[in-house]
């Protein structure tokens, strides 16, 4: 029953996100820039996330550091939804509605510009993700059957070409809704929920493989470092490695509150989360071992799906995001 009432709650808070039609004026706190670095702008110790801080209608994608600070809407990203940071930093992929009940995904550098369409005419929320290489992002497509549509991960080209279904099919008279995927930091293996389970397959879509987890699972997030897959389960935050021992429960579920959208810092440390406690809806930050939450959100604002930047400002590798795809 618990888990019954979990995904009820949390389909609810993606259907707040993601049903509101009308443009609105932007109103809000004046904003402080995040960090943003270099002649071709990009994203360093920042979080991406969708609010309804500046449009309080219809939200849309933001940045902030990841202390809180520099708050700001993203030029771009009106009515944009599950913000994904590239490796690089220099472009987000991200979902907007562009017709009741249908979903695009878009890639546009961080500073609004070059916005394009990768995947169109999605009906489920695609959650789309950036591979390691920052050549291809993986999605939830969806795939028409008899009984309605259901999920399956796909991958597609970051510049729009190339787009496949990479999840297999289920067995004859079985069901699968595939959804969420995150990518190992090799790029060579995927983890996503099929049924509300963890399933890990090649990022070609052979060797799939169910992750023993009992407790289910829904917004899988692989840890930069490789040994854990942090992902929302009952209303709380759970870690287990990638084969699924050392299961870790991060957070504990009070009642009326649930966390969800787990993404990792790139120091594979801290995560930062969507915590709902009654009408508040906030991005927080705490550490692997459930210790040290911080609250980033104001009182009074409606902040989730949050993403932290892969890079920090001591990083000093540039490799030149898009170009490096170019040919491949």
């Amino acid at each position: 029953m618990k888990r019954q009432t979990f995904w009820l709650i949390a389909a609810s808070v993606f259907a707040l996100s993601t049903a509101a039609c009308n443009r609105d004026n932007t109103t809000g706190v004046p904003a402080i820039s995040p960090r943003v670095e270099g002649s071709t702008k990009k994203l360093t110790d920042a979080i991406a996330f969708f609010t309804r801080q500046f449009n309080t209608v219809d939200g849309g994608l933001a940045v902030m550091s990841v202390d809180g600070s520099g708050r700001r809407a993203l030029a771009g990203g009106e009515l944009g939804f599950e913000p994904s940071i590239s490796p690089d930093g220099r472009r987000i992929a991200f979902s907007r509605n562009t017709d009741v009940g249908v979903t695009s995904v878009y890639v546009m550098n961080v500073d609004g510009s070059g916005t394009t369409p990768v995947a169109q005419g999605i009906v489920l929320n695609p959650g789309p993700v950036w591979s390691p290489s920052g050549c291809q992002i993986a999605f939830r497509s969806s795939l028409e059957t008899p009984g309605g549509p259901v999920g399956r991960i796909s991958i597609v080209n970051a510049d729009g070409t190339g787009l496949r279904q990479i999840s297999p099919e289920p067995g004859p008279n079985e069901f699968a809704f595939d959804e969420s995927p995150t990518w190992s930091p090799d790029g060579a293996r995927l983890a996503f929920t099929r049924n509300w389970f963890l399933y890990v397959m090649n990022a070609d879509g052979t060797g799939l493989t169910a992750v023993p987890n009992e407790d289910g699972a829904l917004n899988p997030s692989w840890s930069p470092d490789g040994q854990r897959i942090a992902y929302s389960s009952g209303g709380e935050i759970h870690m287990r490695n990638p084969d699924g021992a050392n299961l870790v429960r991060v957070t504990t579920a009070a009642e009326g509150t649930f966390d969800f959208w787990p993404r990792w810092s790139p120091d594979s440390r801290r995560v930062v989360i969507t915590h709902v406690s009654g009408d508040q809806i906030q991005i927080v930050t705490i550490n692997a071992d459930g210790t040290n939450l911080v609250n980033l959100t104001p009182a009074g604002v409606l902040d989730f799906m949050p993403d932290w930047s892969r890079r920090s400002s001591q990083d000093n590798n540039d490799d030149q995001g898009a170009q490096k795809c170019r040919g491949a």
